[in-house]
């Protein structure tokens, strides 16, 4: 192989080699002449450039980052109000009634309302009372859950901290005037009070 051939492969296999951090500044390669046909060059003997005359750009793939989370000091950005299912506005009910029979009647109510509002936000709580004979039980006011709602015509989402981002939490669908949704709490039927 002659000589300048064997400079720029080994010019090219340097630019390889070379970190992209901090490029190092450029260095004009030393200009060989071909020798004579009586000349005998040494490959041991060559001194080879310390960096290519043209700089070798090597297209890298960037890393792949995890999403962001907003902080939980940062609100999410609220849902246009498309994203929410009108027919889902209101303030509904659902009444869980527990009633004894036999000569020491007693009943106990579980209230649980969920306010959805036309601005997005949610607000679910519970209201227990009892009562029997001899006792009555009032376990006032319990908020189970107060941030943003939105809902896309099937699936009820929410969000509040410490959840990262609006969060699935029921299904939904409509009989005749009552909303029925499907959950962990299992199903439930709400009726309309506002």
């Amino acid at each position: 192989m002659r000589p300048y051939l064997m400079i720029a492969a080994a010019m090219l296999l340097g630019a390889c080699s070379q970190e992209t951090a901090a490029p190092a500044e450029p260095v004009l390669p030393a200009v060989v002449d071909t020798p004579a046909p009586s000349e005998t060059v040494s490959p041991a003997t060559e001194t080879l450039p310390a960096s290519p005359a043209a700089p070798v750009e090597i297209a890298l793939a960037p890393a792949p980052q995890a999403p962001a989370s907003p902080a939980p000091s940062q609100p999410v950005q609220q849902p246009a109000a498309a994203q929410r299912d009108a027919r889902m506005v209101g303030i509904w009910v659902n009444e869980d009634i527990i009633n004894s029979g036999g000569a020491n009647f007693a009943s106990y109510t579980t209230v649980m309302t969920m306010e959805l509002h036309p601005d997005g936000r949610v607000i679910q709580y519970t209201e227990s009372i009892g009562g029997g004979g001899d006792w009555s039980y009032d376990g006032g006011r319990t908020i189970d859950f107060d941030g943003q709602w939105r809902a896309d015509g099937q699936t009820l989402f929410v969000y509040a901290a410490p959840l990262p981002d609006f969060t699935p939490a029921a299904t939904y669908s409509f009989s005749g005037e009552y909303l029925v949704t499907q959950s962990d709490m299992g199903r439930l039927i709400w009726q309309r009070r506002g």
